[in-house]
């Protein structure tokens, strides 16, 4: 008997399968296989307009606070006459795909809202100035909603990804189609993560999925993720084209970039350009002006709590309240990165003998280079200090020097250097050393080596102003929460 394939278990669809095929078509999951129905998908679209325009209504409203009512003493009314032109910015976020936006990544989600916000404003201010409106309204208030509307409106959206992301309603149904490591990998990976915005409901091989591939569209799964080893068949994917909406081919990073890619049309070909973006000049000057900026206020802002720090480490343990340590830099060049003091004094010499005393702290050591409950940090202030970065804020003088950046990959120990492999060690000196950087954000310090290598190579290969505004974003609240630090 025929089993409805959105209803029937993973074991019943291998057994159907089985009889019409020598190889076995389904892969066991413990998943739900439903599809989505057309009011959670507008539910999920509903839900994204309304934060986009409490974002932009609640940014307009604070620069009217701020600026216009006590600067001008201009009355609100006038700008509400403006809230029809809101609709724009909705416009703008549908046409560039971000209702829901799934699959982008945050990076391109980040981008994308900012140029739509930006061209927005821009519109808003014709209508305002240059078709000469009965009213006279503030170019500063403008500006000021503009830019509390670039920080609002991804803030809002990734707040209401936070909430709802792992919920069914929100997560649009995807079939994977493969039978390799890469579509386990693939599963593992979607169904863990809410960026991706992704729910996979089967795994498939691709004779099971090109046969039911209607009874899942009729369920209301649209999308397919297709992982394209051992596949010769040239009209795979238009086949698959006939029952879904999307079909994704599934690729490994490869150490290849994946921001910015862009894809060629050479007539019979089709090329993927890939870039390496922060070897360029241009963007170098960019990433330079960045880390002056963002650098010199982060200072000014953060001088008192360093005060504060150097301070009670003088108390606790006396001088010196600083701790500075040689990493390699930009093209292997030496540099001096300066902390405030979180160990007791001698600390260096005590290591050894600590590891060789407790081999569940080597065995920790040995793995990820750092110790959670490290017995050399200075008793009561010392994990405070590690847990919110605090000992890291003295390096904001050295980006400003130039010697560092704000985002990079972080200048570790020479025995830390030791366990990269020499390709990636490589890499790393093409760049300088960063305050803060992906793998931070990601794992913090319980990652291992080989993930340390991962993170920071994705970075490098894939720099761009987005990714080193989304991964500052995301220091900042990993900081306050003092997640995973040690």
């Amino acid at each position: 008997m025929k089993h409805d394939p959105l209803s029937a278990t993973p074991a019943q669809l291998q057994r159907e399968e089985r009889r019409a095929a020598p190889r076995p078509s389904v892969a066991p999951l413990n998943v739900a296989m439903a599809g989505q129905r057309p009011l959670a998908r507008a539910a999920r679209v509903l839900v994204l307009i309304t934060a986009d325009f409490g974002a932009l209504f609640l940014a307009g409203a604070a620069a009217y606070v701020f600026w216009a009512l006590p600067e001008r003493g201009q009355t609100s009314t006038m700008y509400l006459e403006l809230s029809p032109l809101l609709s724009l910015f909705v416009f703008g976020y549908a046409l560039f795909g971000l209702y829901p936006g799934f699959g982008l990544g945050p990076v391109e989600i980040l981008r994308r809202t900012s140029y739509v916000t930006a061209f927005g404003f821009l519109v808003l201010a014709a209508f305002s100035f240059a078709l000469k409106l009965p009213h006279l309204y503030s170019r500063a208030t403008f500006f000021i909603a503009l830019v509390l509307s670039l920080v609002l409106v991804p803030l809002v959206r990734a707040l209401v990804w936070h909430l709802v992301g792992r919920t069914n309603w929100w997560r649009e149904p995807v079939v994977i189609i493969g039978s390799g490591e890469r579509a386990v990998r693939a599963l593992q990976d979607l169904t863990d993560s809410v960026q991706g915005g992704y729910r996979p409901v089967v795994l498939l091989v691709l004779d099971a999925a090109i046969a039911h591939a209607q009874d899942f569209a009729r369920r209301g799964i649209h999308t397919a993720l297709l992982e394209t080893d051992g596949i010769h068949d040239r009209g795979v994917v238009d086949r698959l084209q006939r029952s879904f909406r999307r079909v994704v081919l599934l690729r490994d990073f490869d150490g290849l970039a994946v921001e910015g890619v862009r894809v060629r049309n050479l007539g019979r070909f089709v090329g993927i350009e890939y870039t390496n973006n922060l070897t360029r000049p241009g963007n170098r000057l960019v990433k330079r002006a960045l880390d002056v900026m963002f650098a010199g206020l982060a200072l000014l802002v953060t001088l008192p709590f360093i005060l504060v720090a150097v301070t009670l480490v003088l108390i606790v343990d006396g001088a010196p309240v600083l701790y500075t340590q040689t990493r390699t830099g930009l093209l292997g060049r030496r540099l001096r990165v300066p902390k405030i003091r979180t160990m007791k004094r001698g600390a260096d010499d005590q290591l050894e003998k600590d590891l060789t005393a407790n081999p569940t702290l080597r065995a920790e050591w040995n793995t990820h280079l750092k110790l959670k409950n490290d017995p050399r940090l200075l008793p009561g202030i010392g994990r405070v200090l590690r847990r919110f970065s605090i000992d890291e804020l003295p390096q904001l003088w050295t980006v400003l020097q130039g010697h560092m950046s704000l985002v990079g990959p972080r200048p570790f120990p020479d025995y830390h250097m030791s366990q990269f492999s020499e390709e990636f060690v490589d890499l790393r000196r093409r760049v300088r050393p960063g305050l803060t950087g992906l793998w931070q954000i990601s794992i913090r310090s319980g990652g291992t080596i080989s993930e340390q290598e991962s993170y920071d190579s994705y970075y490098i290969r894939n720099w761009s102003v987005w990714l080193d505004l989304y991964i500052l974003s995301r220091t900042i609240s990993a900081v306050f929460s003092g997640r995973g630090a040690y």
